[in-house]
């Protein structure tokens, strides 16, 4: 397996400024990185946490290069030529919510995924950026996002409306899909401890045996539970960069 400094001098930091973000520029490589502008960008964050890895990686150093090259595919996948440049921003997407999604499982944590209404506020500020990009880059022709080219006059009040309708509900219906099945979980999880406590405090020899069947129910429905949680961040990573590469494009 490539160590991650091995991936950076193959990948990345060799061809300076739009491999990662753009707006960084590198004076040198790997072990003596300088960076122009500030180490708290997307980039610079990457390049300091390069300059510890090792050629011969460990399991944490393993996993981050798993990572790493996971979201690098997605990117590739979804933005063709553009995806390096919106690494950064995809892997600290990807990671942020798969954190949170991961933590709202432990007990009396509540992070902001598993509320709604943040949810739908993140997606609704992610389409609305996208959107001001869309239309800075591609000035009238944005139009054709609500009338696709080619497609009959005569369609034009059926198809403006139902267009105009899809492409801003994905400002709700990506905040959602994260929301609902995170709070979904949830829920399965609340009803199935609540009816194990309860038999349990019946106090009879059935609700002992089905208080005890309750409890043993919680482990794999937890497991399931964090499969979820990496799922959705996936689901809205993904779609996130498809949304961007339709900004650039105009599919």
């Amino acid at each position: 397996m490539l160590s991650c400094s091995r991936i950076f001098l193959r990948q990345g930091v060799c061809t300076g400024a739009r491999v990662l973000a753009g707006p960084t520029q590198f004076t040198s490589y790997i072990h003596t990185t300088h960076i122009n502008k500030d180490e708290t960008t997307a980039s610079g964050a990457l390049i300091e946490a390069a300059k510890g890895m090792r050629v011969i990686p460990t399991r944490g150093q393993a996993a981050a290069e798993k990572l790493y090259g996971f979201v690098q595919d997605l990117c590739k996948q979804n933005l063709g030529e553009q995806g390096s440049r919106y690494f950064p921003f995809a892997l600290g997407l990807f990671t942020t919510i798969g954190f949170c999604n991961v933590t709202n499982l432990l007990p009396y944590i509540e992070m902001p995924t598993q509320i709604i209404g943040c949810t739908v506020a993140m997606s609704t500020t992610l389409i609305a950026g996208l959107t001001i990009k869309c239309v800075a880059k591609h000035k009238l022709d944005f139009a054709s996002f609500f009338f696709p080219p080619g497609a009959p006059v005569g369609l034009a009040p059926l198809l403006v409306p139902v267009e105009t309708i899809s492409f801003f509900s994905r400002a709700i219906s990506l905040g959602v899909r994260l929301g609902a099945n995170l709070t979904a979980g949830h829920m399965i999880l609340h009803i199935i401890s609540d009816f194990g406590a309860q038999m349990l405090a019946a106090g009879t020899a059935g609700g002992a045996i089905g208080g005890v069947l309750c409890t043993a129910a919680l482990v794999p429905v937890c497991i399931l539970e964090m499969a979820v949680a990496v799922v959705q961040a996936y689901v809205f990573c993904m779609l996130t960069t498809m949304y961007l590469n339709d900004a650039h494009e105009l599919h």
